[in-house]
């Protein structure tokens, strides 16, 4: 009887037993796309005291950080220089002033959860020019400058 079931056991082994084997090699491929985003952690408003005698005092330029993945090629869409009316929030009242924008390029400087990427910082400034006389006291003008850039 236990040669029975040895040679049937045996039997069935070899019926699944391989003959042989195959492979072949699959490429696999992929296309790296430009990426870039600005860190809305790293914004800060630009400001400035302002008085009708004098214009701008104090003034505390704005910045922005752009990081875009290794080798982007990148250009900057918004004007460098502009003219902004700055509109109060609490009076119908307005302030001319010129905001000035510049960066610095630092390839493969980006750090955290942006390593290895090419970090651009952004500076943004704003002057208004003395005798606005028409300007009333406040507190609360304000302007958006939209940092475009084009990938």
């Amino acid at each position: 009887m236990k040669k029975i079931v040895v040679a049937a056991l045996s039997a069935a082994l070899m019926s699944t037993a391989f003959a042989g084997t195959a492979s072949t090699s699959v490429t696999i491929n992929a296309n790296v796309l430009s990426s870039c985003t600005f860190d809305s952690n790293a914004t800060q408003a630009a400001s400035f005291t302002y008085d009708a005698i004098n214009g701008t005092s104090d003034a505390m330029a704005g910045s922005a950080v752009l990081y875009c993945n290794a080798g982007t090629r990148m250009g900057t869409i918004t004007p460098d220089m502009g003219p902004i009316m700055l509109k109060s929030m609490s009076k119908d009242a307005v302030l001319n002033a010129e905001y000035t924008l510049s960066f610095v390029a630092n390839p493969g400087m980006g750090m955290g959860s942006y390593l290895g990427a090419d970090k651009y910082e952004y500076t943004l400034s704003a002057l208004a020019p003395a005798g606005q006389w028409g300007a009333p006291t406040a507190d609360d003008y304000t302007y958006i400058v939209d940092i475009e850039v084009n990938f």
